[in-house]
């Protein structure tokens, strides 16, 4: 009976640029003039785009297991990087327990934020390394003319992001109009239609977006008549007919008791990964085996092998019209309550109500054919800010106190008092 496929291409290309940028760590292309970062126009090092390689592994593992169990039937398509880059962003305006959470979630807990924002520049700038680079990475701010924004949460996104700065029309519909021809525009047409009327609320007061898109021709192409209808098992037992591509392929193998992988070579920096569950095994319990051991463990037992291969063409689409519900189950509860929310390093100080996060929309397409794989992606964080006044944190000095006097040079101490009653 023939085995159901897993493609890592949702593991590089669900994983979109991470495989695009880290996976050809593991692999590398002919050596290239260092890319220059888009913003700061200086070489980006690879060591450091590296940084976030394991944190969105985990991030995009994690929330890939909890998608597919909710969506029990049909294909998941994740873009971590997409998502984990929009989250980063709105990272930059977060404080207190809700930039612990975010932190935690995306695996950041031991980077600071520069570090943080640098590793996104470096990623970014990595990725799109080239004069026709088959990956490309755009952000974007959408502003509420009406509301004051913090000069650094806007500076970071500019410098570390290359974020455009754009308005955001008050109507609904011409909000959406805009966001959408937006990313149509740099997905290459793929993905027409990322946010809808209904997402923005009249507490809406930013929308921060990026999209993915990468295109890559196999190193060595699968012959178009060698595809034929080739037997499929469907999860549940079911045989299908579909599609199939077949060629020799000589590559990275890894073979373990769980899986048979090989790793697709294309003409730039993206592998794809092909991992098919051995009998007994689902492409579920291989996502929290990978989880567990990390892809490093599926990168380092590969060995180059000479093959036969049958691999499904593939077309497919999947959208999530808000990741609030997985979000929060991955740690990051209070950045989506109005009423607990810290983000107000998003906007300037002094503004009232509370900022907090409203949905997180997503949505991916993959195309794996004869000649080679496409793939994009586009994520949407829609930010609110609550009617409700914030209240900022209130240290009030009404009970017995200490009173410490230092000197700023060298943090000695100058004078202490223990104060009992203000009126002695």
């Amino acid at each position: 009976m023939r085995r159901i496929v897993v493609i890592v291409v949702s593991l590089a290309a669900v994983c979109a640029v991470v495989a695009a940028v880290l996976v050809a760590t593991h692999h590398p292309a002919p050596a290239a003039a260092a890319p220059l970062d888009p913003v700061r126009g200086r070489p980006a090092a690879l060591a450091d785009a590296g940084v976030l390689a394991a944190p969105l592994d985990r991030f995009g593992l994690e929330l890939l297991a909890r998608e597919a169990r909710r969506n029990a039937d049909g294909n998941v398509v994740i873009s971590p990087l997409s998502i984990g880059d929009v989250l980063a962003m709105i990272l930059n305006g977060a404080q207190g327990r809700t930039a612990t959470e975010m932190r935690r979630t995306l695996g950041l807990d031991g980077l600071s934020l520069p570090a943080t924002d640098q590793a996104w520049a470096d990623l970014i700038a990595a990725a799109q390394a080239g004069r026709r680079p088959a990956v490309q990475i755009a952000d974007s701010l959408w502003l509420h003319s009406g509301v004051a924004f913090a000069p650094r949460f806007l500076t970071a996104g500019r410098d570390y992001f290359a974020a455009a700065t754009l308005p955001l029309p008050t109507d609904p519909v011409r909000a959406a109009d805009a966001v959408n021809g937006w990313v149509d525009a740099r997905t290459a047409g793929l993905i027409k239609q990322i946010v809808q009327p209904g997402d923005f609320s009249d507490a809406t007061i930013l929308a921060v977006v990026n999209t993915v898109h990468l295109k890559a021709a196999w190193a060595t192409p699968f012959a178009a008549g060698e595809t034929a209808p080739r037997p499929f098992t469907l999860g549940g037992g079911t045989v299908v007919r579909v599609p199939t591509m077949s060629g020799p392929v000589t590559a990275p193998v890894a073979q373990t008791s769980a899986y048979d992988a090989v790793a697709l070579a294309t003409k730039g920096p993206v592998t794809a990964w092909v991992v098919v569950p051995r009998e007994g095994k689902t492409p579920e319990s291989l996502v929290a085996l990978l989880a567990a051991r990390g892809l490093d463990s599926l990168y380092g037992a590969a060995r180059t092998t000479s093959i036969m291969l049958e691999l499904p063409r593939l077309h497919t689409t999947f959208s999530e019209p808000d990741l609030k519900t997985e979000l929060q189950a991955m740690g990051m509860v209070s950045a989506f309550s109005p009423q607990t929310a810290e983000l107000q390093g998003i906007v300037a100080p002094g503004t009232q109500g509370r900022v907090y996060i409203e949905r997180v929309v997503h949505k991916a397409v993959l195309d794996v054919t004869e000649g080679g794989v496409e793939a994009a992606a586009a994520t949407a964080g829609i930010v609110g800010l609550s009617a409700a006044p914030y209240a900022p944190l209130t240290i009030s000095a009404d009970r017995p106190l200490l009173l410490l006097l230092t000197d700023k040079r060298t943090a000695a101490p100058l004078f202490m008092a223990l104060i009992r009653d203000p009126r002695a």
